[in-house]
């Protein structure tokens, strides 16, 4: 966590958690405290927040609600949900550092490309020929070239296109 300013080194976050405490409205009110204090609490610094393009959402979802603390921070940054709601938006749990934690793509959120199936997954060992019974998986019988066509209940006239 990279987090610069100038708070005194006796600066205690536990202080500032103080849900009857004015300051701590006061700190959670001004976005750039806000992402300071949630830089903190998550590991990730200040730029790495903004770079989820979620800090304004958040902020608005923090101060929407009454009673707020650290944990539900965290929750909301690593999950994209207030805890005990559903996500503000997709993009949210998209965004969650969870995803980022594991050097993740949230599933759904991003197509993996045509073909992509055809590949083993990285890392993944690919078994010979003689594992899998002997046959062969590309241009096998019952192939053309690899393609198979997919019944429309349209048949091309043999006779040029002419249709008759």
């Amino acid at each position: 966590m990279s987090v610069s300013d100038n708070r005194p080194a006796d600066y205690d976050l536990a202080e500032r958690w103080d849900p009857g405490a004015k300051a701590y409205v006061d700190a959670l009110a001004d976005p750039d405290e806000f992402l300071r204090v949630c830089a903190e609490l998550t590991g990730f610094d200040v730029p790495e927040l903004r770079s989820t393009g979620m800090a304004d959402e958040h902020h608005r979802t923090t101060l929407a609600h009454r009673v707020r603390d650290e944990h539900a921070l965290v929750h909301l940054w690593y999950v994209g949900a207030w805890p005990g709601e559903a996500p503000s938006s997709a993009r949210a749990h998209d965004q969650g550092l969870v995803w980022r934690t594991f050097h993740a793509v949230p599933p759904g959120a991003a197509a993996p490309g045509h073909g992509s199936w055809a590949g083993a997954p990285r890392g993944a060992e690919v078994p010979g020929p003689e594992a899998r019974g002997g046959a062969e998986i590309l241009g096998g019988a019952g192939t053309s070239g690899g393609t198979a066509s997919r019944g429309t209940g349209a048949v091309a006239p043999e006779n040029g296109g002419e249709g008759r």
